[in-house]
């Protein structure tokens, strides 16, 4: 899988993955005078490639998308499945629907960021609210696989005690460490579990951080009319050696979630050698976020 980054937050957010060697990272918006490529070296032997493509400033989100370059040779070794991310106040995401114009043979999710709504001007949240929906319907549509919505501001609550210098860095590196979380856990068999197939008109999500112990959740978006969860339970090997309750108490937990959502829910167990047990959820929906 490889990260597509558009404008400032969605490149932040897609150099937090480059510390993973799963991904080429590559990177688009205004700034440097010409292109670059570099490596990252990781420790086995891997080489992962970064690249930036730099977008001439322009005054307004229509600009942007009237002259959206063409990314031909910049996507010439994109792999079959992107994580594309994007916020939708600053105008450069006026060129979003231009540039997955140029992905249709790939298999796209889209992480779509939400500013704090309060701190945007006037224009700005028009720009943000009329992304946001256009996003979510054309995900519902099929033209991308899904559409993942997490909020800076829910996040920020849920860390708590920000600095004002690092205060996006830590929102960033929460989102792409959980993202990143699920994508292996997806793609890895499971010690213990119940897995629901996935309803396909359920093409909006949010993820969100789980309490293994407690079952809390913490999501990164409040979604509205939540019809699919699913949770990713990761324990340290030597407790799942030793507890003898442990499946019957995950099980209990789960029960109390299906009672009170009344929605389909899939639970996975793994086995980790961290030193902490940790835990991460989606939820599904196929309801258009954000209307009356």
């Amino acid at each position: 899988m490889d990260i597509i980054g558009l404008g400032e937050a969605g490149c932040n957010i897609a150099e937090c993955f480059s510390k993973y060697p799963q991904y080429n990272i590559y990177k688009i918006d205004v700034g440097e005078e010409s292109d670059f490529d570099f490596i990252n070296h990781y420790d086995d032997g891997s080489e992962i490639v970064n690249r930036y493509f730099s977008v001439r400033e322009q005054s307004s989100a229509e600009d942007y998308e009237r002259n959206a370059p063409d990314l031909t040779q910049f996507f010439r070794n994109l792999r079959d499945e992107v994580i594309f991310i994007v916020g939708g106040s600053g105008s450069i995401s006026g060129m979003t629907l231009s540039v997955l114009s140029q992905l249709r043979d790939k298999k796209i999710f889209l992480l779509y960021v939400r500013p704090k709504l309060k701190s945007l001007s006037g224009d700005s949240k028009l720009l943000e609210r009329a992304t946001f929906g256009i996003l979510q319907e054309y995900a519902r549509s099929g033209l991308f696989d899904r559409i993942c919505i997490v909020s800076n501001e829910t996040i920020a609550n849920h860390i708590g005690n920000l600095p004002v210098i690092g205060y996006f860095d830590k929102i960033n590196e929460m989102i792409a460490t959980t993202l990143h979380f699920i994508n292996v856990f997806e793609r890895t068999d499971h010690i213990y579990g119940s897995v629901e197939e996935r309803v396909p008109s359920c093409r909006v999500e949010t993820i969100g951080l789980l309490d293994p112990e407690t079952s809390e959740e913490k999501p990164f978006y409040d979604l509205d009319m939540v019809r699919e969860k699913s949770y990713f339970y990761a324990f340290r090997n030597d407790r799942l050696l030793n507890e003898s309750d442990l499946i019957g108490k995950l099980e209990g937990q789960v029960e109390e979630k299906r009672e009170k959502w009344l929605t389909r829910i899939s639970y996975r167990l793994y086995s980790t050698e961290y030193e902490n047990n940790f835990g991460y959820f989606l939820s599904r929906t196929s309801k258009v976020q954000g209307e009356e």
